[in-house]
């Protein structure tokens, strides 16, 4: 099952699907690879540029990846006789993939930035909890509804659910430019003191949203098992 996973996620990075969101894609590529940095002075020294696009490599992936990996499965696995039991153990064993992945891709492209002496060990891990709480956000639980009748407290939940995803990817998204800016505007190595920063909002706000927002783990499964709700008619 997971040699089917890991097929069926990289198989999603075809030119087709891309086309599907050229929209979403072409403003990745223009805003963060161009207007942000040089707004924001990214491009006055190649140090800060590595740092930038070192830090936004796995940020842009993430990104993509939610817009491009919907918990679901393909549609031929919802006719296929195959039990319910292996139906969710596809869309979970998939969720963990890109929730594993994409956090592994942020440790690997940050980590040169620890060995060139440019960013601290506390830093580092700060960075890469800010990436596994961004792929839990947008690659494990992203999901997308087709024409389905919900009550008012189902929408009131969903509106919920959404807000705390909403204010968590917020936080998580600041404090990784954040730390891009330290990094860059401090000449290298943040000040031990100053990753209280990011270490504090990440215990206070972070932490517990991102833990509320996982209470929805089954409910988001659940509904990738059923056809109607994973496709639009």
């Amino acid at each position: 099952m997971m040699g089917r996973v890991i097929k069926d996620y990289f198989a999603a990075f075809r030119w087709g699907n891309f086309k599907e969101k050229v929209a979403h894609f072409l403003y990745l590529v223009v805003y963060f690879a161009t207007i942000l940095p040089a707004v924001s002075g990214f491009f006055d020294k190649w140090e800060y540029a590595l740092v930038y696009f070192l830090m936004m490599i796995p940020t842009i992936h993430i990104l993509n990846s939610g817009a491009l990996h919907i918990m679901k499965m393909p549609k031929m696995m919802y006719v296929v006789p195959l039990t319910k039991d292996m139906k969710r153990e596809y869309i979970v064993k998939s969720a963990i993939f890109r929730i594993c992945f994409c956090s592994l891709l942020g440790m690997i492209c940050t980590l040169p930035l620890v060995l060139l002496g440019i960013c601290r060990v506390i830093t580092y891990v700060v960075m890469v909890y800010d990436y596994v709480t961004f792929a839990l956000l947008l690659c494990g639980m992203n999901e997308r509804y087709g024409i389905e009748e919900r009550d008012a407290w189902q929408e009131a939940r969903s509106d919920c659910r959404g807000l705390i995803q909403g204010i968590d990817m917020i936080i998580t998204v600041i404090s990784l430019f954040g730390i891009a800016c330290m990094l860059s505007w401090d000449g290298g190595m943040v000040n031990v003191y100053a990753n209280l920063l990011f270490i504090i909002p990440a215990i206070l706000f972070q932490l517990p949203l991102t833990i509320k927002h996982m209470t929805y783990w089954n409910t988001a499964v659940e509904k990738a098992l059923s056809y109607e709700r994973s496709f639009d008619k």
